[in-house]
Parts: C-alpha cells; structure tokens; sequence
C-alpha cells in the first residue's frame, strides 16, 4: 500500500517582499472627540526637501502626542487606483477612527492636518484641505459645487472672511480624511449585486492585503445628458460615497498646501 504523499511546503508569493499578516478589518472605535488617526503617506518616487520636512513635523507630532496615531507608506504601484484600494483595506485592518491620505509632493503642516482628521470625526464626513494642479494659473483638484464657489474662491485666497469648511462635490485625495463611519457606510451601500455598475463596490483578491474593496476604481458618468466624462480614482471614490449619503468638504488651512513639481505651485504668489 502506497502511503499518501505529504503536502509540500506553501511557497512565498515572488513579487511580494515578505509574508503578510493575515487581515482583518476592525469594527467602529469609540475614540471620543479625539479620534484615532491612521495615515497613509503615498511615497512614489522622488520627494522634496520641503515635502520631507513636512512628514517629519507629523511623525513628531505625532510622537509628542498620546493620540492613537500609525503610519503606513505605500509605495509605487502601476495603478494609483489599485494602490488606495490597498490603502483603504489596511486603514479597515487598523481600527483607527479616521484614515488621512497625504501624497509624496504635498507640503502641508502636521497642525492642519490632524485639524482635518478631527473635522471629518466631527461632521462624520469626508474633509480634504484644497491644492491647486501642477497648472498655471492654479485651479482647486477639487470639483467645487456651483452654488458655493465663491465660499471657495474665498477659502483659497485665505480671505478672512473664508469659512473653515465649503461644501463641494467631489475631493482630491492628495490630502484627504475619511472617517470609519462614512467608509464602511458606503461599503456596506454600495456593495451586493443589487447596485448598478460602474458604481458597485466589489473585492478582489489581492496577494498584499488578500482582498479590498474597489471603492477608488475610475469610471465613466454621465455627467451632462449624452457625454460621459471619465473619473480618476478620486472623483470616482467621491461620487460613490456621495451616493452612500457622505457629504464632503474643502478646509481653510492656516498655511496653503503647496503641490510641488518644478516649484511649488500654491494658489498664493511664490515668493522664490
């Protein structure tokens, strides 16, 4: 009788750098008016002196503070879209009350954004602080909402008249904060057979995090009667949470964020 052969050994996977822990996403914290806050710092390719000196000022902030605070660098990825879907799985893995996305040429100070982090807790919606494009003249990567965007033609100019908070249709998400509440609101909204495409949530199974929620896949709307327009990762995960019944907002920081590329561009004059 041939005795049955012994399972071999399970190989690791080769295009991950090391065995991932087994994951599982942690229910609603109850953190009180200081919220948990878990960050996630987009780190693709070359950074500025500027950018790095503001990712030092959060960590040490950070360590300073006895907030329930964690960071978490993603690196580069073909597809910017599958690499916040990553990011949303580990910020459902973390148990932190807010997850606050920051990208690699954003020069923000640590005050404004954990400022943000506890608006989004406290209006439980989705706060972003507003940037312009890598375009002259500068514009908001933001879609404003028509009725309120001389609020936020005052917001950017730091007008003193501005307020904190301008509602607006759809976030960038180079410095963004999204509550528990309001992801796994639209999570449990949007997924299911029942719900149209190209706005349903699926999970895919993924070798990193083994699965996420394809909340940032871009996709086509209708936006005027007739003409699709394409939506990128962000523009989409907004219209989606919208849809869940999220509302979103621009913040007045007190320094305005630079986006660098060849210089910093900023909605205010650069000094040189």
């Amino acid at each position: 009788m041939i005795a049955p052969k012994a399972s071999s050994p399970r190989k690791a996977d080769p295009f991950i750098y090391a065995e991932q822990p087994t994951s599982k996403p942690q229910e609603l914290t109850q953190a009180g008016a200081r919220p948990s806050i878990h960050v996630s710092l987009y780190a693709y390719g070359g950074i500025s002196a500027a950018c790095m000196m503001s990712w030092v000022d959060l960590t040490a902030t950070f360590a300073r503070s006895d907030r329930q605070t964690d960071l978490r660098t993603i690196r580069e990825d073909a597809l910017i879209s599958r690499s916040r879907c990553r990011a949303t799985k580990w910020f459902l893995d973390s148990g932190k009350d807010v997850w606050v996305q920051l990208d690699h040429d954003i020069e923000f100070t640590a005050a404004d954004v954990i400022r943000m982090a506890s608006l989004a807790h406290e209006h439980q919606a989705t706060v972003c602080i507003p940037y312009p494009c890598r375009s002259l003249p500068p514009r908001p990567a933001l879609r404003p909402k028509v009725e309120h965007l001389q609020a936020l033609k005052h917001q950017v100019n730091s007008a003193e008249c501005a307020a904190e908070l301008v509602p607006i249709t759809m976030f960038a998400s180079g410095c963004l904060a999204i509550t528990r509440k309001c992801l796994m609101a639209t999570l449990d909204a949007l997924g299911g057979s029942g719900v149209q495409n190209p706005y349903r949530i699926d999970w895919c199974e993924d070798v990193r995090v083994e699965r996420f929620p394809t909340l940032w896949m871009p996709l086509a709307m209708e936006s005027m009667p007739g003409k699709l327009e394409y939506l990128s990762e962000d523009y989409a995960a907004a219209v989606r949470m919208t849809l869940a019944g999220v509302k979103h907002y621009s913040m007045k920081p007190q320094k305005q964020l630079n986006h660098w590329g060849e210089f910093p561009y900023s909605f205010a004059p650069y000094a040189g």
